[in-house]
């Protein structure tokens, strides 16, 4: 059967915009504002384009009724969590599941909003630091990185890539050391998570045993990114540019 032309637009926005894109979006719209004020929910570098789409499929303040329940459709469509992947790094060729190496690094390399991650061990000779430095160069990306204050080098990170925000673990008061971060994770454009036992260095991403699991969830997304963000200050600290 051939594609419905009338439909074309839609399918395009929505393999455009990301879930939390069309959902503010439309938040914005329902409100009564115009087309215009609704955009500056986008990052600029995008914001062309999304109009153009937006246009091309009928929708703006004129149609506020359609245009929301288009964009809400295309939230939730965005929102519903895909079946877990798993995503393995093993010796040689043996692990035949995934790559979680190359998985990590085609994920930072697709993102187009933001990329926030943990690691307790960072190292220039992760394809990760490559991969992180070229996303924190990018217009309008946000990358956010935090680290363990001993083995996650986090100075020689925030010195390399000027672009990213970086945290380190902090010193609770009476402590003599700063915490140990343990957590790995990835989040991409606030909607894919992949968690995993690799640390961010050569051995992790080929001659260890590591596992991760991918997942598409805006709701462990957002749950993850706002539990760190509430422990700036108290268990993580910035960590100023040189």
């Amino acid at each position: 059967m051939a594609a419905d032309p009338a439909a074309e637009p839609y399918a395009a926005l929505g393999a455009y915009l990301t879930g939390f894109e069309a959902e503010r979006i439309a938040a914005v719209l329902a409100a009564g504002d115009t087309t215009g004020q609704a955009l500056k929910e986008v990052n600029p570098t995008r914001r062309v384009e999304a109009r153009r789409l937006l246009t091309a499929a009928g929708l703006g303040h004129h149609q506020v009724d359609m245009s929301v329940a288009v964009l809400r459709a295309i939230a939730g469509a965005r929102s519903i969590r895909a079946t877990l992947t798993p995503v393995w790094t093993m010796p040689g060729s043996e692990a035949t599941t995934g790559r979680l190496t190359g998985q990590m690094r085609r994920l930072i390399d697709d993102a187009r909003m933001s990329v926030v991650c943990s690691s307790y061990n960072f190292t220039p000779y992760s394809q990760m630091w490559t991969a992180l430095r070229d996303a924190a160069g990018r217009p309008g990306m946000s990358v956010t990185l935090y680290l363990d204050a001993d083995k996650g080098t986090p100075q020689q990170v925030a010195a390399a890539m000027p672009g990213a925000t970086v945290y380190r673990t902090a010193a609770p008061a009476g402590a003599t050391k700063p915490l140990v971060s343990h957590a790995k994770f990835i989040i991409i454009d606030r909607a894919l998570v992949l968690l995993t036992s690799a640390n961010f260095s050569h051995s992790a991403e080929h001659t260890n045993i590591e596992l991760g699991l991918l997942v598409h969830d805006t709701t462990l997304a957002a749950s993850i990114e706002s539990t760190m963000r509430s422990k700036h200050g108290t268990l993580y600290e910035r960590v100023d540019v040189p």
